[in-house]
């Protein structure tokens, strides 16, 4: 069993120390068992040797054979298809790599998440992954960017920040998957308090072309998306895109189940570690103390005190739930003092995360190694 383990630990350890977003140890022992979910002993033996950037069969199938593991390049990559059509690693085109946790291997269960899974994710999530989600002075993987009706043309700040432009935008193919965070509290028993509507997260491109494909996503048109922006307003949801000017993906949210919500609301500031570029304000003077916005609130960031709204600019998104429902018309949302702009792409806004936690000359070592001399990256 040691030996076994020593597998999994080793994979473990792969995927913390390689991959943008982590993968902590648990000393509940979450972590091991997560992975046995989705790798037996020879599989996890293969994985160790992904890097974290998408690699040939090829170039694998000489690192595992350096390694002293005899298997054929067919048998090999047999083997990664399986992997990836498992959501335990990554894969597409031919070319293989690690896949994070989250945003990964837990998102890849989506539709076909057991209970095992669920409990196994949630409780590794609530112990200590958490902490490696969101931290200070790293980008989190996710942006908030307002619901519709809730800015004014004078306080938009960019395109980027628009969420009918944003979709507007891109090129297609776009598809829905199940909320893999609500699919885990259903299985789990504790079900989502804020609506019954489970295919909301949005694809976007390859990656939506890829599971719809796998079956695991429904592709739908532009219109059909544009027009569920206002049945997400109503239920209260968040709305997250991958932290970035070409997501990928976007989440529809809530605080009793989405894991990047309720890890920040862990912390006693969640504000100034989440990446948002606005805030909400209530006047005292017209504001009638429905708590309408409190009540629609998925970070507990407004309560009503002598029958006022007040924001607690520490905790406050700008997510924009508070605004539409406001009949007075007290809240509405302001620019950030400092308002910072995604970057250009996925490859680098990971890039930036791990000059931010490796620094700099350990990330350039790195990439040389993996350009020039085959090494993982």
């Amino acid at each position: 069993m040691e030996k076994i383990d020593s597998v999994y630990r080793t994979l473990q350890q792969e995927i913390d120390t390689r991959m943008p977003v982590g993968f902590p140890e648990s000393k509940e022992g979450h972590d091991i068992e997560i992975l046995k979910l989705l790798f037996t002993e020879e599989e996890a033996s293969i994985a160790i040797h992904l890097s974290a950037l998408p690699e040939t069969v090829n170039r694998i199938h000489k690192r595992v054979q350096k390694a002293g593991i005899d298997i054929s390049i067919d048998t090999l990559c047999k083997m990664l298809d399986g992997l990836v059509n498992k959501g335990a690693i990554s894969g597409g085109n031919g070319r293989y790599s690690l896949a994070q946790f989250a945003v990964g291997m837990f998102e890849y269960q989506a539709g076909r998440i057991s209970k095992e899974f669920a409990e196994q994710s949630i409780a590794y999530v609530d112990e200590v992954f958490h902490k490696e989600l969101i931290k200070k002075g790293v980008p989190v993987q996710l942006r908030v960017i307002p619901i519709g009706e809730s800015i004014t043309p004078e306080r938009v700040v960019g395109t980027y920040d628009d969420v009918r432009a944003m979709i507007e935008g891109m090129p297609g193919p776009i598809a829905t998957i199940p909320c893999v965070c609500r699919e885990s509290r259903d299985i789990t028993g504790t079900p989502c308090t804020v609506s019954d509507m489970r295919r909301v997260c949005t694809i976007f491109g390859s990656t939506a072309k890829a599971l719809t494909n796998q079956g695991l996503a429904t592709e739908v048109s532009k219109q059909e998306i544009l027009g569920m922006l206002d049945e997400y307003r109503k239920a209260g949801f968040v709305l997250q895109p991958e932290n970035n000017l070409d997501p990928s993906f976007m989440c529809v949210c809530c605080g009793c189940c989405c894991g990047v919500l309720t890890a920040a609301k862990q912390f006693p500031k969640p504000a100034e570690l989440y990446h948002s570029n606005y805030i909400a304000n209530s006047t005292a003077e017209t504001c009638s103390g429905c708590g309408v916005c409190a009540k629609r609130c998925q970070m507990d960031a407004i309560t009503i005190d002598e029958k006022k709204a007040r924001v607690n600019p520490d905790r406050c998104i700008g997510c924009g739930n508070c605004v539409p429902t406001c009949k007075p018309g007290a809240i509405h949302l302001d620019a950030r003092s400092s308002v910072v702009a995604p970057e250009k792409n996925q490859m680098a806004f990971y890039r930036k995360i791990i000059m931010k936690k490796r620094g700099p000359a350990k990330a350039l070592v790195q990439l040389i190694g993996t350009t020039l001399l085959g090494k993982k990256f």
